[in-house]
């Protein structure tokens, strides 16, 4: 039986709006799909790098917008990271992404070092600066949050003294936190929102998306890793 290309998987839905962004939803039909198909990886939006060989860029892809962070504060991740990682997920994460933002920590929370990066509805993502490490905390940090930190590499130290916890981010572990982590997240945001009917507003409950969000991000990290891991 013959199927609608609407109902194409999300990567080849992606794949085919980010090789033909201005022609029309209901352009060709399902006898087309090899042509079409062909024409994706002649035009590189399916394409995947030889080992060894650069990865092709997509010529439609979201703008990045870095805003000055504050004293004290920076962007741990830059621009051209932000573009590396998009262009490694590939067509799904680009496809009706309109934004990514470099941003200031939110209105009211300066000091709030855990708030990392948040999607907006349609198509915009946003990534807050970090203080400069080492960061200290009053008491003790949640355990699920111990282990996200100490997991993407942050070394954590308990200073019961002064009833404190010190956070402390070795290397480039924060800027593959920011990536890894929170990006890899929000994009799945987006690939939920994106291709569910791109409302206006959040299509599932919170406890759905982020559920999703986090399944997206770890499958997308296990690939990265692999592809390191190949590559290295």
């Amino acid at each position: 039986m013959s199927r609608s290309k609407h109902t194409d998987p999300r990567n080849i839905r992606a794949a085919r709006r980010v090789g033909a962004p201005r022609e029309e939803r209901g352009a060709g039909d399902m006898s087309r799909s090899r042509q079409q198909l062909r024409m994706l990886k002649e035009t590189g939006a399916l394409a995947k790098p030889e080992r060894g060989q650069p990865e092709e860029r997509f010529a439609v892809k979201p703008r990045v917008i870095v805003q000055k962070p504050q004293a004290g504060f920076h962007h741990p991740a830059s621009k051209q990271e932000v573009l590396e990682v998009l262009n490694a997920v590939g067509p799904i994460a680009i496809y009706g992404l309109n934004s990514i933002e470099l941003t200031r920590a939110p209105a009211g929370r300066a000091g709030a070092v855990l708030a990392f990066g948040s999607y907006h509805v349609p198509g915009r993502i946003v990534l807050y600066e970090q203080p400069l490490p080492p960061w200290r905390f009053v008491g003790l940090i949640a355990p699920e949050t111990s282990h996200q930190l100490a997991r993407a590499g942050a070394v954590l130290t308990q200073l019961p003294d002064v009833s404190a916890t010190l956070v402390d981010w070795p290397q480039d572990t924060l800027c593959r936190f920011m990536l890894e982590e929170v990006l890899l997240h929000e994009i799945g945001h987006h690939v939920l929102q994106q291709h569910t009917g791109k409302r206006p507003a959040r299509i599932a409950r919170t406890r759905d998306h982020e559920a999703f969000a986090a399944r997206f991000a770890e499958r997308q990290r296990a690939a990265l890793l692999k592809r390191r891991r190949r590559e290295g």
